[in-house]
């Protein structure tokens, strides 16, 4: 085999290219998440070209032209400036025999050049890619669960759970109403109580400008969201939300995202309300929905309970792992110095979202 990794921009790449980068990333999803459904082309290859504040950079890993395997780094920007986010994607057929190592090692001066002291990545508890960053250094920082609600075998007499007394809730997609804007950027704070391990993680601190910087960038990539509010009656104050996310073209299908409740309304069911009237509105305004997926924080006991009560199952566990950059550069240098020896498995998988946003819920 003659590996070669070289750049990859999105921006610049043939149509034929981006098919090729496409087809591994469904490739190595059904090989690792069978039950997962794929984007469609056209989103994927926007959310691939489309600029967001968390800046990326690619590269493939090639044999006589064929892609074997893809990295992606993204850099966050603010509170999480000293990380780096990479997911790494090799064919099943064509791990073990270090595709995965040599993408990592394109990327890595990339990452130190940029003065970033952290690694970060997701991972399928007890995969291949498990035990390969295990083997590299990394520490697994946090574990997540992985649910689904297929609509059709759940009852909707789940759903029907109205707010305590003294709470109204509010719907919209996509932007915030201005009236509501302070408000709901508060609540999104509140996600900073959610469960994240060891992870160095750093829950962003939202501000109205903030909010609607993120809505821009979701419309950008074409990414639609909805939401529900709780909103205290006597106060007008927002209690908390909950989101959904729904890619156009993959209507049979949702994710749902953060679900949040201020401490000082917490122990009133706002959660599970909000999330039950989010159902009530997704079946009745998307009749071929199919199925919700959702990712929470394994010791996120209290959401996971009120997920079991809107009618969600458990999928599988991933692995939230984390390595200094410094300590994977050694670990990758000794490997060059012993020989191309790989006794482990590649095949990093993992999305962006690792942090925050993939379904995290305090209620």
């Amino acid at each position: 085999m003659s590996l070669e990794t070289t750049p990859f921009a999105p921006d610049l790449a043939s149509p034929d290219e981006l098919r090729a980068w496409y087809e591994v990333f469904v490739a190595v999803s059904v090989a690792d998440f069978p039950s997962n459904p794929a984007p469609p082309y056209d989103y994927y290859v926007q959310q691939l070209c489309t600029p967001t504040s968390s800046p990326a950079l690619r590269w493939d890993a090639r044999d006589n032209g064929r892609i074997l395997g893809t990295v992606s780094a993204f850099f966050p920007t603010d509170e999480n400036s000293e990380d780096a986010i990479i997911a790494v994607r090799v064919l099943a057929q064509d791990r073990r025999g270090g595709v995965g190592t040599q993408l990592l090692q394109a990327v890595l001066p990339q990452i130190h050049e940029r003065g970033r002291r952290t690694i970060s990545g997701e991972v399928k508890a007890g995969s291949d890619g498990e035990r390969w960053t295990s083997a590299l250094g990394f520490q697994t920082v946090l574990r997540l669960s992985s649910h689904h609600l297929d609509i059709k075998s759940v009852d909707p007499a789940r759903w029907q759970v109205e707010p305590a007394s003294g709470f109204r809730l509010h719907q919209w997609m996509d932007t915030a109403p201005d009236d509501l804007l302070q408000g709901f950027a508060r609540a999104r704070n509140a996600m900073a109580d959610q469960p994240i391990g060891e992870s160095s993680y750093q829950h962003p601190a939202w501000t109205a400008e903030r909010v609607r910087q993120h809505e821009a960038e979701m419309l950008a990539v074409g990414k639609s969201q909805r939401y529900v509010m709780a909103v205290d009656k006597r106060s007008g104050a927002v209690a908390g939300f909950t989101e959904i996310a729904i890619v156009p073209g993959q209507w049979s299908y949702c994710h749902q995202g953060d679900t949040a409740v201020l401490p000082e309304f917490r122990g009133l069911g706002l959660g599970l309300a909000m999330k039950a009237s989010m159902m009530r509105w997704l079946t009745a305004d998307l009749p071929q929905l199919e199925q919700v997926r959702t990712m929470t924080a394994t010791e996120n006991l209290h959401m996971i309970r009120v997920n079991s009560q809107l009618g969600y199952k458990t999928d599988y566990t991933m692995a939230s792992v984390e390595a200094e950059v410094s300590t994977l550069e050694t670990r990758l240098a000794d490997l060059l110095a012993t020989g191309p020896r790989y006794p482990f498995p590649n095949g990093v998988t993992g999305e962006h979202e690792l942090h925050g946003s993939a379904g995290g819920a305090v209620a």
